[in-house]
């Protein structure tokens, strides 16, 4: 028998009526009629006649009873547990992400993720990638997402999606006309510094030397900041222009900043990190799948 042959035995035993049992396993009058006329045919034999406008179990149908009754609850019991471990009940998802990628891709994340698992409890927290690395061996994150890569024993780093170096500057900063920002275009205005060992601030540090490329020195800003939001907001304000990456700059104000790509480009990734031992949970699974459709969403 089917599994659908013994959900309907099961509900036309307890309910004793076509219609009620229909009612219970939520599908049509005439679905439950021939639902039962398969089952009889494969069976070769009669499950039910009807007198006085019941369905009354044959001889036949009493035999299997017990087993009907012990199959359908063992299917019913394997549904709720298939339910539960799909929506995660009462499950914790710890992750662990950089302040930009946090406050520019998150909240869309969040807003999918919780619609598709309301019960799974969020824990959200940022750091610095040294940070992120500490608190997934420290086993007190599950994942994280960084835009930095360094290796590191026990941890797995992949990559999600690439974008790319823009400039973000305020309106009034380059004509237009301008398609896309060159270090030398950058050497006649003050661009906000970032530390020399993240990726932009290292960069800025080779043109602020005049050793990237050949061109004038850059006019760095006397404002220095650790993230590559901060920068963002600092130029939304008129302080300087940020050279950071598109994910942060995706969340910029356009009414204050125009975001333009540096040129040369330049490719940055979005590395999502594990432990190496264990396995992640079907959440942390989704939840990774969705960073990466915001990510090619917002990564030009």
């Amino acid at each position: 028998m089917k599994p659908s042959h013994i959900d309907l035995c099961n509900a036309v035993l307890l309910t004793g009526s076509v219609t009620a049992a229909a009612r219970m396993l939520n599908v049509s009058q005439p679905a439950v009629t021939k639902l039962l006329q398969s089952a009889e045919n494969q069976l070769g034999f009669k499950l039910f006649v009807r007198e006085k406008g019941r369905l009354l179990p044959t001889q036949e149908a009493l035999s299997l009873q017990p087993e009907i009754f012990e199959i359908a609850s063992r299917i019913q019991r394997l549904r709720d547990m298939a339910r539960e471990l799909s929506v995660e009940r009462k499950a914790v998802l710890r992750v662990a992400c950089v302040p930009s990628i946090a406050a520019a891709l998150l909240p869309p994340v969040l807003s999918r993720f919780m619609k598709q698992y309301p019960n799974v409890i969020c824990h959200i927290e940022t750091h610095s990638h040294a940070g992120i690395i500490d608190r997934l061996l420290r086993r007190q994150s599950d994942i994280g997402f960084s835009l930095a890569s360094v290796p590191s024993a026990g941890i797995v780093e992949e990559t999600l999606v690439s974008g790319r170096g823009v400039c973000v500057a305020p309106r009034a900063q380059f004509s237009e006309k301008k398609k896309e920002v060159t270090w030398k275009d950058l050497s006649r205005h003050q661009v906000i510094r970032l530390p020399a060992s993240s990726k932009f601030g290292g960069l800025m540090f080779e043109a602020s030397q005049g050793t990237s490329q050949g061109q004038d020195e850059l006019s760095a800003s006397p404002v220095i900041v650790t993230t590559n939001l901060l920068a963002m907001k600092l130029a939304e304000e008129g302080v300087g222009i940020a050279t950071i990456d598109s994910f942060t700059a995706s969340a910029a104000n356009l009414e204050l900043v125009r975001v333009l790509p540096l040129s040369p480009g330049i490719e940055v990734r979005l590395n999502w990190i594990r432990r190496t031992e264990g396995t992640l949970s079907n959440s942390a699974r989704r939840f990774i799948q969705m960073v990466a459709a915001v990510g090619r969403e917002r990564s030009v």
